[in-house]
């Protein structure tokens, strides 16, 4: 969302302060409140416009100390009649107030230095919260104003805003800021939809919205200004979104491959398995794509061990069919090296050559990687971000896979694209993502879903472990190793030095010391070299161990249908998708599984996660807890470009609001896919200015 465009064409004069005018040019701001305001990212006056409040306290006026409920909130005056500091933690100032009906006590934390402010005999008007604490009334955090004879009149019953503060700057100065400027902001607010539109999606206005926004006569109203704010953000959002959709289809040219059935049987023969039913209508999707003019743009997500590595393949080895080649791109150096790994097993029995090309490799491995790129002799280059590196330029590049797609940003992708024109990209997630959340971020793609599991996938009953059961838990271990079964245990840590966390070594060595002294015991981690890492997750698979002690590198790649157990030690430590794509290596096989999650002192967040992870054994309901509880952000990674963040519209809760404005964008577009008509300048505008080439405006129109 945005307010910073020049005036609309119904204001006669623009006034003097202007939206995209720096803040010290604000009305009551000078060179120390611009410098505490740009540290709340306030730099200009239409940012000001735009700092809303995070909530609303609805006051009953000034009243007495007598007449206050606890938990009310109010205004009271009186004089001070002590005051305290505390330099110490917990830094505080406190100040006693007396009303002549009662008395409360002014607390504020972190502010342990305002005795030249507030001293015995200073008269105080204090707004806050009445909490009744050791059997007094109490006041924390509350706005204050000094009382003298050109007072302020008290307030009445009123609806405050609460704005995001600080230490140097409270939430009632920026307020008074706001209310300076808003009337002379708010004429300059321009509108994006007619009066009939608004009406039919019972909106308001932009202008109506920013003024309810910041000073609603009701609870209601501000909803209604919050609802109509979240709609303006969806809609550019999703006007961006279809720009770019319509442009991939469009306006971008791609060689078709040859996808016929001689060469997927050429493939399909390649593998030891056939393909599940999901696996199948999923690899019609990227032939139908792939035998296409323009370029596939596909999401493609699946839960842990669906089989999308093998889909990728298929797509990787029709453009090595038509005479191109083809890239993989993953995340991270171990994560690349994994599914090298998993696709040279694949492709033992096949001439088509393949590459590993990561920016750890020793020179001249790079460099001959690069000229077999080059050249064209290397079909498949399995990478990570070293492929955006300006020396590595294919011959005949038609395929690009991205894995784990939201730990790249969009510019990385566009990069590729950018080099390659026409490049068929199919962009792979572990990571199920909600239905919202597909609709924002991956909106310009089409996508398909791997919704069943390999047969013979067994049910991985998932417990958490408290600390004071942990020897039961390493117990039930041993007894699934005597069965003869294999076993992982998981810890998020290697470095000796962090403190509070057992490392993998020190957890070997004493398991191999306790419990765990009849097992053979293998360990792997990142930093061990990668031919030492393979040689372990071998002797793993081949069950010359029976315990793989492992940091995170086993969380994709590895299959061992045997292992039937995993521990999590620190299981508070990881995210709640880290969770669910570890859980995913054990399960495999045809025995009963387990997940142990042990934590240590857990916060109310980590609680949360593990709970989810034992109620939920799919990962698309595992993602929408996970989007509740970390929230879009998160999820997602750094922010894509510009202001394309969502300050109002939330995903689980305004999934309707949601629909509504991305049905409204794509009619747009539909219509005007340039957006070039001139009642669609102002939408233009914002969509280049905050997503630029992303969206592919710039280069259009």
């Amino acid at each position: 969302m945005d307010s910073s465009l020049p005036a609309s064409s119904a204001i006669a004069s623009p006034p003097a302060l202007r939206l995209e005018s720096p803040i010290e040019l604000a009305h009551g701001v000078g060179p120390r409140r611009a410098w505490q305001l740009r540290d709340l990212g306030v730099g200009t006056c239409a940012d000001l416009l735009e700092y809303f409040p995070r909530d609303y306290v609805e006051f009953h006026g000034q009243r007495t100390i007598s007449q206050i409920h606890p938990m009310e909130n109010a205004a009271v005056e009186g004089d001070i009649l002590q005051t305290r500091s505390f330099p110490r933690r917990p830094r505080r100032f406190e100040a006693l107030l007396d009303d002549g009906s009662g008395r409360c006590q002014l607390v504020w934390f972190n502010r342990w230095n305002m005795q030249e402010k507030i001293q015995p005999g200073t008269r105080l008007r204090a707004t806050g919260k009445m909490q009744l604490y050791n059997g007094r009334y109490q006041m924390v955090q509350p706005q204050y104003q000094l009382i003298g004879p050109a007072a302020p009149q008290p307030p009445t019953a009123a609806l405050e805003p609460v704005y995001p503060a600080n230490q140097e700057l409270s939430s009632a100065v920026i307020a008074r800021i706001i209310h300076a400027n808003l009337e002379a902001l708010l004429g300059q607010v321009g509108e994006w939809f007619s009066p009939a539109q608004l009406h039919q999606r019972a909106l308001l206005t932009r202008r109506e919205a920013f003024s309810v926004i910041h000073r609603p006569p009701s609870l209601a109203q501000a909803y209604q200004a919050r609802r109509s704010l979240a709609y303006h953000e969806f809609f550019i959002q999703q006007t961006a979104i279809a720009v770019r959709r319509h442009h991939h289809r469009t306006q971008q040219a791609a060689a078709a491959l040859r996808v016929d059935q001689t060469v997927e049987a050429r493939i399909r023969a390649l593998l030891h398995f056939p393909l599940t039913n999901a696996q199948n209508r999923v690899l019609a999707d990227i032939q139908r794509d792939l035998a296409q003019t323009r370029p596939m743009n596909r999401l493609l997500q699946g839960d842990v061990g669906s089989g999308k590595t093998v889909l990728a393949l298929f797509a990787m080895l029709f453009a090595v069919a038509s005479g191109g080649q083809a890239a993989f791109m993953a995340p991270t150096e171990i994560l690349a090296e994994q599914h090298f790994d998993t696709l040279h097993r694949y492709l033992s029995a096949s001439r088509v050559q393949m590459a590993l090309l990561t920016g750890g490799q020793p020179p001249a491995v790079r460099e001959s990687t690069i000229r077999g790129i080059a050249d064209g002799s290397i079909g498949i280059t399995v990478a990570t971000h070293a492929l955006l590196s300006d020396v590595v330029q294919f011959k005949n590049l038609r395929v690009l896979v991205v894995d784990e797609q939201h730990k790249f940003g969009v510019r990385q992708r566009a990069l590729i694209r950018s080099r390659h024109p026409g490049v068929h990209t199919l962009v792979m997630t572990a990571t199920p993502i909600p239905r919202t959340l597909a609709m924002t971020i991956f909106g310009d793609l089409d996508s398909s879903v791997i919704d069943e599991m390999p047969p013979g996938r067994q049910p991985i009953g998932t417990r958490m472990v408290p600390e004071n059961q942990r020897q039961k838990a390493y117990q039930f271990v041993a007894d699934q190793l005597k069965a003869g079964r294999q076993a992982y245990i998981v810890l998020p840590a290697v470095d000796e030095n962090v403190r509070e966390l057992a490392n993998a070594v020190q957890c070997r060595d004493e398991l191999a010391a306790g419990v765990l002294k009849d097992f053979r015991i293998g360990l792997v981690h990142g930093r061990m070299a990668r031919e030492q890492r393979q040689q372990v997750m071998e002797s793993f698979r081949q069950h010359q161990l029976d315990v793989l002690v492992a940091t995170t590198v086993i969380e994709v790649g590895v299959d061992v249908p045997n292992a039937c157990v995993m521990v999590i030690e620190h299981a508070q430590q990881f995210g709640l998708s880290q969770l669910h794509q570890l859980r995913g290596r054990v399960g495999r096989g045809t025995a009963a599984s387990w997940c142990l999650l042990l934590a240590q002192e857990p916060t109310d967040t980590a609680k949360a996660r593990m709970a989810a992870l034992c109620k939920y054994p799919g990962g698309f309901d595992i993602a929408e807890e996970d989007l509740k509880i970390r929230g879009m952000g998160e999820i997602v990674g750094t922010r894509q470009s510009g202001r394309a963040d969502l300050q109002f519209a939330e995903l689980l809760f305004d999934a309707k609001l949601l629909a509504m404005a991305r049905a409204d964008a794509l009619a747009l577009v539909a219509n005007d896919p340039h957006l070039i008509r001139s009642e669609h300048a102002m939408i233009r505008q914002i969509i280049t200015r905050d997503l630029g080439d992303a969206v592919a405006l710039a280069n259009v129109g």
